[in-house]
């Protein structure tokens, strides 16, 4: 349950520090929320493998920018974070 609650804030956080990546995601999701419906509705095949890279693509960035492998280790997480503030307060 901590790690959840860790995790649910480090959202949060990740909102306000980083907002130009917030809002990118989520016009990212819109994006392609609407060319999921567009295709939907005009054709019911052929485009299921495009849709579904397009969806695992910032998966697939974030492991090549350098995700690190113990990133839903909650501990890990706080000593990276905690490491990082003290770089900023020093």
């Amino acid at each position: 349950m901590k790690g959840l609650l860790f995790f649910a804030g480090s959202l949060v956080h990740w909102a306000v520090k980083k907002p130009q990546q917030f809002i990118y995601l989520h016009l990212y999701i819109l994006a392609l929320y609407r060319f999921d419906h567009n295709v939907g509705s005009y054709s019911s095949h052929g485009l299921g493998l495009l849709f579904t890279l397009a969806v695992l693509a910032p998966l697939f960035l974030v492991i090549y920018m350098g995700m690190p492998l113990d990133c839903l280790d909650y501990k890990a997480a706080i000593l990276r974070e905690n490491n990082e503030n003290s770089a900023k307060t020093s």
